[in-house]
């Protein structure tokens, strides 16, 4: 789930415990951890279908929003279900750690996203990044064609994956990324 800076710095100082979202189908579960970076997570409690006319002032505030006509306001019109998601802070120390699968079986689906995508993008941006690190995101971009906004939006999910780090100027690639590349050379053979 995406916050704005405002709203996620209410939830750190617990202010916010609920979110309103108008959603087809749920995209958070109970007992889910949803990362907030750089504050730390959330952990749902509980998600629920609402019908919208029964959100209170006092939900809304629990929500960060002034009061009821601002949280309508802020979900708009549209018939997609109003889903109400409990949920408690997790600072960022109390956040665990990711278990991260085998290189090979990380190898395997990045060859299948790049497979699925419009643009490959995946194993040539590591590559890219373990022989230029501490470079430029936009420099980086540029050296694949893309703009930086997308190519920094695909190093997150490296980095999710435990691929790369982020440095105080650009990325390097984690002892799991070149272990990663490695099995992606059997590939390129």
């Amino acid at each position: 789930m995406l916050f704005t800076k405002p709203f996620k710095e209410r939830i750190r100082r617990g202010e916010q415990t609920l979110t309103f979202r108008r959603w087809r189908r749920p995209q958070a579960k109970p007992g889910g951890l949803y990362k907030l970076p750089p504050i730390g997570a959330i952990r749902v409690a509980s998600v629920e279908v609402v019908d919208a006319s029964d959100i209170t002032d006092a939900d809304a505030r629990l929500a960060g929003h002034a009061d009821r006509t601002e949280t309508l306001a802020a979900l708009g019109g549209g018939d997609s279900p109003v889903y109400r998601v409990a949920f408690e802070y997790v600072a960022p120390e109390q956040v665990p750690a990711p278990t991260h699968l085998p290189a090979d079986e990380i190898a395997r689906r990045l060859r299948a996203t790049d497979g699925r995508a419009k643009r490959p993008w995946a194993a040539a941006t590591l590559a890219l990044i373990a022989q230029n690190p501490e470079r430029r995101a936009a420099d980086l971009a540029l050296a694949l064609g893309f703009e930086t906004a997308p190519f920094k939006a695909n190093v997150r999910r490296l980095k999710a994956l435990g691929l790369t780090e982020s440095l105080e100027v650009g990325y390097r690639v984690t002892d799991l990324g070149q272990e990663v590349l490695q099995a992606f050379q059997p590939e390129a053979q």
